[in-house]
């Protein structure tokens, strides 16, 4: 019976605690204009690192390599994120709160009717699309790697 106790003292403390915890917010807004001009800097200065990498592995890696492929495949789909969070950040700066329907809960939608400012920030808002499919190629190409160098290390 104690054994029994023991073995449920910390899935329960820690469940207890979890309920306690207050609301933890995703996404933050970024205070003034200085944090929105460093986040966009940082996007800018990761777009020119995954490009440095992209061509370098091209130039001094093998190029058939299975692990090599899918690493480039994972910097230009991770640029093209970057690319797409710029924009998203940019017209994100030109919609007012009134342009939304429940801003800042769940359900918060876009106003009709539509325009193009609107539209490209939904579409840039869907960047699940580019960051889920880059990470499955960063996995793919580390599990590519780490296949190899057990090969290696076999021989």
């Amino acid at each position: 019976m104690h054994r029994f106790f023991r073995s449920i003292t910390i899935p329960l403390l820690t469940m207890l605690l979890l309920l306690q915890s207050g609301q933890a917010w995703a996404l933050q807004p970024h205070g003034g204009g200085e944090g929105l001009y460093i986040h966009q800097m940082a996007h800018v200065f990761f777009m020119g690192t995954l490009t440095y990498l992209y061509l370098h592995t091209r130039r001094t890696q093998d190029p058939v390599s299975r692990g090599w492929r899918y690493l480039r495949l994972f910097c230009v789909l991770f640029f093209f994120w970057n690319l797409m969070a710029i924009i998203g950040h940019a017209t994100a700066l030109h919609l007012p709160s009134e342009y939304f329907i429940n801003p800042g809960t769940w359900g918060e939608r876009l106003a009709p009717p539509l325009s193009t400012r609107k539209i490209v920030y939904f579409v840039s808002k869907m960047d699940h699309f580019l960051t889920v499919p880059a990470l499955a190629a960063l996995f793919f190409s580390m599990r590519s790697f780490y296949r190899e160098a057990r090969e290696e290390a076999a021989k």
